[in-house]
């Protein structure tokens, strides 16, 4: 090799990275995942838990309406006397006419707006969410209506675990 080859090769620029077409692939893979990304709403409940601090004396309402979820269906009390029962149909809890009875309840006393979801152990998650629906707001059309309008019911739920079968909460 001569002299003159060497000394060109010694002399040439080094290669360049080119960054056009990882430009250029990194936009499309930005374009593809933000228009396949699924955008989900996240709804955040405030419950009121019971705690075992002593607090002010609080005086007991009047009307308290109570759902307990048994693994046979619902039983909505008081807190002293038991209201109605609905049993499961076909397997399935008829939270139609759990709203139902909510909406008449809160129609008898409009002035109350807590209520007590109690559950029996082993029931699914996906039911006290239902149950919590059910209880909190109904659709119903007015008189003569034909658009269905969203009524507010019992929005300050408590949570609970089911007195044993037979008993009520107290």
């Amino acid at each position: 090799m001569s002299l003159r080859h060497r000394h060109a090769r010694l002399l040439r620029k080094p290669a360049e990275l080119m960054l056009v077409p990882m430009i250029d692939i990194f936009t499309v893979l930005v374009t593809f995942l933000l228009m396949t990304a699924v955008f989900s709403r996240i709804a955040v409940v405030e419950l009121d838990l019971p705690s075992t601090a002593e607090g002010p004396a609080v005086t007991e309402p009047q009307f308290r309406l109570e759902v307990i979820v048994r693994k046979a269906g619902f039983e909505l009390t008081n807190g002293t006397s038991v209201i109605a029962a609905i049993p499961k149909q076909d397997g399935a809890y008829d939270l139609r006419t759990l709203s139902e009875l909510a909406l008449s309840l809160k129609q008898d006393h409009p002035d109350v707006d807590d209520a007590s979801v109690l559950l029996e152990p082993e029931i699914a998650y996906d039911d006290l969410i239902q149950v919590m629906d059910a209880v909190r707001s109904t659709e119903t059309t007015a008189d003569g209506g034909v658009k269905p309008t969203r009524v507010m019911l019992f929005s300050n739920i408590a949570v609970g675990d089911a007195p044993i079968n037979g008993g009520t909460s107290t």
